[in-house]
C-alpha cells in the first residue's frame, strides 16, 4: 500500500490581467500560482505521504522564466530533502512543439535523481513506493497518445499495482466552448481498465471519472472557465494505492471568483453603478468579481467607467461587467451591427484558405486568446 500526493496543472507563469501588479511590479495573478504551489509543497510535506505524482501543465509553456523555474526547483529540492521520491510529466502547454527544442524537465532531471521525469513524449515506467507508475506525457498527435498507452500497457506486471499517470482530455467531459492549445482527446476505453489506478492532469477540476479513474484538478482558478457550475475548490489529492480512494485537498490560499447578476432594465449610469454595489455587497475581500447586466441599456452601460464598477465593489481585485443589451436597444439606437469578437473571428477564419491547417483548431485558438484579452481589458 503506497499514499501517494497527486497535483496537476499549477500553470507557473501564468499572466492576467496585466494592469494588477503589486509594489514591486510583478503580475498578481502569476503570483497567485507562484503562491499556490508553494501551499501545494507546504501541505505535500505535511501529508508525509510515501511519493508524489506530478501531472503535467507544472509550467505554463515550455519556457518558464528564471523566476518561475527557480520556484519550482526550490519545491522539488524541498520534497528532496524530505526523501520523498516522485514522478512527473509534461503537459500540452509546457511541452515543446519541436522534438529538438529544449524542455524545462530536461533540465530538472539533471539535478534531481530523485524523480523520475516523463517530457520526450515517450512512455517512462518507474517504481515509486513498491507501486509501478507508468507516466505516458503529452504527445505530437492522438495517434501518438494513444500509441505511448499501449506502451505503458505492455509494460503491466500481474504481481505490481499500476498506476498510470497521463495528461489527456477524455471524451466524457462536460462540453467546453473551446480546445484548449495542442489538447490531446481520447475516450476513457483507451486505458482499457488495465490500469489498477489511473489519475489524469489537464480538466482542470476535480472528478473522480470513473471507479478506477481521476482528475486531480488544478491548484488554482485561472479564470471563471475553470470555474464551472457546482466545481468545488482546486488544490490536490492523496491517493491510497491499497483500497483505491481519493482524497481531497483543497487549496486555502485560491484567489475568490464570484459571480453575480443584476436585473438592469431601465437603469441609467448611477442606478447601475448602486445596483452592482447592492449585489456584490459581502463579496470576499481581495476577489475577482463578475457581474451580468441583464436588459441593460448600452447608453447608460457606456456612460460608466472602470473606475466607477470598481467603486461599487470595495475591497475587490478586479471587477469584470458582462452586459446582456435589452433587445431591440441598438437598432432602436442607430448602433452598427456588430457582433461579440468571437462571432466576429468565427466569420473571418470561415472566409480564409488554411490549406493545411486544423480549422476548427485555429478558430477555437482565436476564440481563446480573444477570451482572454477581453477578460483582461474590460
Amino acid at each position: 500500500m503506497a499514499r501517494l500526493v497527486a497535483l496537476g496543472d499549477a500553470h507557473l507563469g501564468r499572466t492576467h490581467l496585466a494592469h494588477l501588479r503589486d509594489d514591486e511590479g510583478r503580475n498578481v495573478r502569476e503570483e497567485d500560482f507562484l503562491h499556490s504551489f508553494d501551499w501545494a509543497i507546504d501541505r505535500t510535506l505535511e501529508l508525509e505521504p510515501d511519493g508524489f505524482l506530478w501531472l503535467g501543465d507544472i509550467f505554463d509553456h515550455a519556457r518558464p522564466s528564471y523566476r518561475v523555474f527557480t520556484r519550482v526547483a526550490i519545491g522539488l529540492r524541498r520534497l528532496q530533502d524530505a526523501g520523498l521520491r516522485g514522478v512527473a510529466i509534461s503537459g500540452n502547454h509546457d511541452t515543446p512543439r519541436l522534438r529538438g527544442t529544449g524542455s524545462p524537465y530536461a533540465a530538472l532531471e539533471e539535478f534531481f535523481p530523485n524523480v523520475t521525469f516523463a517530457w520526450a513524449m515517450q512512455a517512462v515506467i518507474s517504481e515509486l513506493a513498491g507501486v509501478r507508475v507508468h507516466a505516458v506525457p503529452q504527445t505530437l498527435s492522438e495517434r501518438e497518445l494513444r500509441e505511448e498507452l499501449e506502451r505503458a500497457a505492455g509494460e503491466l506486471r500481474p504481481d505490481a499495482t499500476s498506476v498510470l499517470l497521463a495528461h489527456v482530455a477524455l471524451t466524457s467531459l462536460p462540453a467546453r466552448q473551446y480546445r484548449d492549445i495542442n489538447e490531446l482527446e481520447v475516450e476513457e476505453g483507451a486505458f482499457d481498465r488495465r490500469f489498477d489506478h489511473v489519475v489524469l492532469g489537464h480538466y482542470h477540476v476535480h472528478q473522480k471519472v470513473s471507479k478506477r479513474t481521476w482528475y486531480a484538478g488544478a491548484t488554482d482558478s485561472f479564470w471563471f472557465a475553470d470555474r464551472p457550475k457546482g466545481a468545488g475548490p482546486k488544490g490536490l489529492i492523496v491517493l491510497n494505492t491499497e483500497n483505491g480512494s481519493v482524497e481531497h485537498h483543497p487549496n486555502p490560499r485560491e484567489r475568490p471568483l464570484v459571480t453575480f447578476g443584476v436585473d438592469a432594465a431601465g437603469m441609467g449610469p448611477s442606478e447601475l453603478v448602486e445596483a452592482v454595489g447592492r449585489a456584490t455587497e459581502g463579496s470576499p475581500i481581495g476577489a475577482i468579481a463578475r457581474v451580468f447586466l441583464a436588459e441593460v441599456d448600452p447608453a447608460a452601460y457606456r456612460q460608466v467607467g472602470a473606475d466607477e464598477w470598481m467603486e461599487a465593489v470595495p475591497g475587490a481585485l478586479h471587477v469584470q461587467v458582462e452586459p446582456d443589451y435589452a433587445l431591440g436597444a441598438l437598432p432602436v439606437q442607430a448602433e452598427p451591427t456588430i457582433g461579440r469578437l468571437e462571432a466576429e473571428w468565427d466569420g473571418y477564419v470561415e472566409g480564409q484558405d488554411l490549406t493545411g491547417l486544423d480549422r476548427d483548431r485555429v478558430r477555437d485558438t482565436g476564440r481563446r486568446f480573444l477570451e482572454e484579452a477581453q477578460a483582461g481589458t474590460a
